[in-house]
């Protein structure tokens, strides 16, 4: 087997179609990008209605009279809308509402099941071999059939039961805020909530829910969703710079210092887009750090990206662009649009979500294919057998199909 394949088996989702988009941001990498095709225009199929999220962490300051800056990402943006994943007929996702995991009929958007677990559940669940692996404030990952939502096994991340009130729920001391991710036959999570308590980064069988590690970790907060390159785990900190870790062992393989954030991608080169490193900029950063850990470039006034083939779609200063970054950050094409919410990319488009709106651009072009108007502000993306699904801050899910 070459390396380039080896690389594959552990970025890629293992169990993922072309048509399926089986966790967080589609695979492994976070990368936000389908091979899927899909064909304009879209119609409205089915909204579903699920109750404003309560999200974990209130935004950032609204303006920093020292810095200057105003209308910044909030560093700990991880849940402010209720983010799919879809497999097997089913859309799924995890409310902090209600503290549930629901799976909708994809075709209708009829639900399916609902399983509550004891607080709020932050992320979508992770799709691995007719399992939804999904976790919850309440301390616990929990294993469910993905076809009924009958509790397979759970899973405690502490190794004792704290609980103390947060933002209308008593949650654990240490909730799992992490997503679930399936690499290389091991399934990992995190349990964690403040740098003066300690966390716990964990691997399990993904069958059978037996762990094969539970590290420790001291002066750490990990938020958002994990992310694996060829060799190590990344865990997003927020405030703090994202950290690596060995994934056979989960000791502590370093950190990427000059960044921050809870948005990260892997790139097929092994890189990782992270960003913003702090609030003080007057404006967003996402910065391009190379497996040596050397930072390689800065997409200023950026808060989304989609880097894949050579070429980085990104919206800086007022204009949606593509961008060779690998050959001297050559412009491909320029549309002035304003600044995006969410950002993937399908085979024949390049997808944004704003406020109040959706967009396509071709991805050869720039042309606009295709656009739609919606209520709310759309934070999450996905798309899976033609359909485009967007979720809104509003705590709607909107889908459209041909």
């Amino acid at each position: 087997m070459t390396r380039y394949a080896a690389i594959l088996l552990v970025l890629l989702p293992l169990t993922a179609g072309a048509a399926e988009w089986p966790t967080y941001r589609h695979d492994n990498r976070r990368s936000g990008v389908s091979t899927e095709k899909l064909a304009f225009p879209l119609k409205p199929l089915w909204t579903h209605r699920g109750g404003t999220p309560r999200q974990a962490w209130s935004g950032p300051a609204k303006w920093d009279a020292y810095s200057g800056n105003a209308n910044l990402q909030s560093m700990r943006n991880f849940d402010p809308c209720y983010y799919v994943t879809v497999g097997g007929g089913l859309v799924y996702y995890g409310s902090s509402r209600d503290n549930a995991v629901h799976a909708l009929e994809a075709g209708s958007g009829a639900e399916r099941w609902v399983f509550f677990a004891e607080a709020p559940v932050r992320l979508p669940p992770t799709l691995f071999e007719g399992t939804a692996f999904a976790g919850s404030d309440d301390g616990h990952l929990y294993a469910l059939d993905a076809g009924k939502g009958s509790l397979l096994w759970k899973d405690r991340g502490a190794p004792e039961e704290r609980r103390i009130p947060s933002n209308a729920s008593l949650i654990s001391l240490w909730p799992v805020r992490t997503s679930a991710l399936v690499a290389n036959g091991s399934l990992y999570y995190a349990a964690s909530l403040t740098p003066w308590e300690s966390s716990w980064l964990i691997s399990l069988d993904p069958k059978s829910g037996q762990r094969r590690f539970a590290e420790e970790l001291s002066g750490v907060t990990l938020q958002g969703a994990l992310l694996a390159t060829a060799e190590s785990l990344v865990a997003p900190q927020g405030r703090s710079s994202p950290l690596l870790f060995n994934a056979q062992t989960g000791k502590a393989a370093g950190t990427i210092g000059h960044a921050g954030g809870v948005f990260c991608l892997v790139t097929e080169d092994q890189q990782v887009l992270a960003g913003p490193n702090s609030q003080k900029p007057k404006d967003n950063q996402l910065l391009l750090t190379n497996p040596g850990g050397q930072k390689v470039a800065t997409f200023n006034d950026t808060n989304r990206a989609v880097l894949t083939g050579g070429t980085a779609y990104l919206h800086t200063r007022g204009t949606l662009k593509a961008i060779r970054y690998a050959e001297n950050s050559t412009e491909l094409w320029s549309i002035t649009t304003p600044a995006p919410s969410e950002l993937i990319v399908c085979a024949n488009a390049v997808l944004i979500g704003q406020g109040d709106s959706l967009s396509a651009f071709s991805r050869e072009t720039g042309e606009l294919l295709w656009k739609a108007e919606i209520p709310g502000r759309v934070h999450g993306l996905a798309l899976s057998n033609g359909t485009l699904i967007a979720s809104t801050g509003l705590g709607d899910i909107h889908a459209f199909g041909p």
